[in-house]
């Protein structure tokens, strides 16, 4: 059985590196990233091989054959203090099955959305002294460089107040549909078809230029024993493409989780979850992660969950170098999580990032309903 988890593994690797194409665009479909649900977040974002809820549909569709009844979810999160707002919802039904062949089916729901972003004139649109007309460098003294010339040049400082600028917002959103199949005591697979939507302001006031795409991620779970659980997930493992509505494509390079839980009751109505996950990229984002090896980079995500009576939870967990802490409470079929995510924490001297230490924390409230 170890050698079909590593054959699996190897598979979904090799799927992920052959998916990679050169023409990917960095940074593109960012908001796919952000993470889902307080309880995953209060363990630091490790939650591959957890995934036993209704945010399964992101963190790994496998896992959505495991739970007992149906559930729906809601999120509510504001990342950086207030400034993104990031909402989430999901609905997971189960399928009537036997034995150890079960399914489940969900769809998920996600928007982002960013408000009164103040918007510049395009250049043709600046007026005389609406800029410092001091070249690219900015220096009165220093002449060349495009000072004098009567038109703005990139570099060159713009003194317009808020009472020249327009404000508009910007709109991220995602639809997923997924679905789960158990096969044997020990395998579980699924996946999610993601349509993506996205609306972005333009330079002219009121216009917005708008996209749509459209991906797969794909996951899996093995259960050598009810205490450990291996998972993996490959997201966008096709690729996802975004078309713009001017002209513009965008390719979303896959991205691949490993990890693993483990289950221990030290007590009588006490339970401890442990999991341990690595976020592998490939597309050079080597300045803020913790592990590069070229355009490859990694980052560890590693949580504990305790719960006493499956009532009362308490997490904290390291996603990246982000700390983060949670609660959560459950009373028979509701239940209602809390987190908060230091951003940077662990690399608050990083001198790559001296304004760090601007950001504020990410809070995020879930609730579930399950029946």
């Amino acid at each position: 059985m170890n050698r079909r988890v590593a054959r699996a593994l190897m598979a979904v690797a090799l799927l992920v590196g052959a998916a990679h194409p050169a023409s990917a665009t960095k940074y593109a479909g960012e908001f796919l990233r952000i993470p889902v649900g307080a309880r995953a977040m209060g363990m630091g974002g490790a939650f591959v091989a957890v995934a036993d809820d209704a945010t399964s549909p992101y963190w790994n569709p496998a896992g959505m054959v495991y739970l007992p009844y149906r559930e729906a979810f809601l999120q509510h999160a504001e990342q950086f203090g207030s400034l993104v707002n990031h909402d989430f919802g999901a609905v997971v039904l189960p399928m009537k099955a036997e034995g150890d062949r079960r399914a489940a089916f969900g769809v998920s729901g996600t928007w982002v959305g960013v408000q009164d972003i103040p918007i510049t004139p395009r250049p043709g649109g600046l007026q005389p002294g609406d800029w410092l007309d001091y070249g690219t460098d900015n220096d009165p003294t220093t002449p060349g460089n495009g000072q004098d010339n009567g038109r703005w040049d990139p570099g060159e400082r713009l003194l317009l107040t808020s009472d020249d600028l327009v404000l508009a917002s910007s709109t991220d959103m995602a639809l997923g549909l997924s679905y789960a199949r158990q096969r044997g005591a020990h395998w579980a697979f699924g996946g999610t078809l993601k349509l993506v939507r996205q609306s972005l302001p333009d330079t002219l006031p009121g216009e917005h230029v708008t996209s749509f795409g459209a991906g797969l991620d794909a996951g899996l779970l093995y259960m050598p024993s009810d205490a450990v659980t291996i998972g993996v997930v490959a997201k966008d493992l096709t690729t996802t493409y975004i078309t713009w509505s001017n002209g513009a494509r965008e390719i979303v390079a896959p991205t691949l989780s490993t990890g693993a839980s483990f289950q221990f009751k030290p007590a009588e109505r006490h339970a401890l979850t442990w999991a341990f996950d690595l976020g592998w990229g490939f597309e050079d984002r080597g300045y803020d992660s913790q592990l590069s090896m070229g355009a490859v980079t990694a980052d560890v995500r590693t949580g504990l969950e305790y719960w006493y009576r499956n009532t009362l939870a308490i997490r904290s967990g390291l996603g990246g170098k982000d700390l983060a802490m949670g609660l959560g409470l459950r009373y028979k079929h509701f239940g209602i999580d809390y987190a908060a995510s230091l951003h940077r924490f662990f690399a608050k001297d990083d001198d790559a990032f001296p304004d760090d230490r601007n950001l504020d924390a990410t809070h995020l409230v879930s609730a579930s309903l399950s029946w």
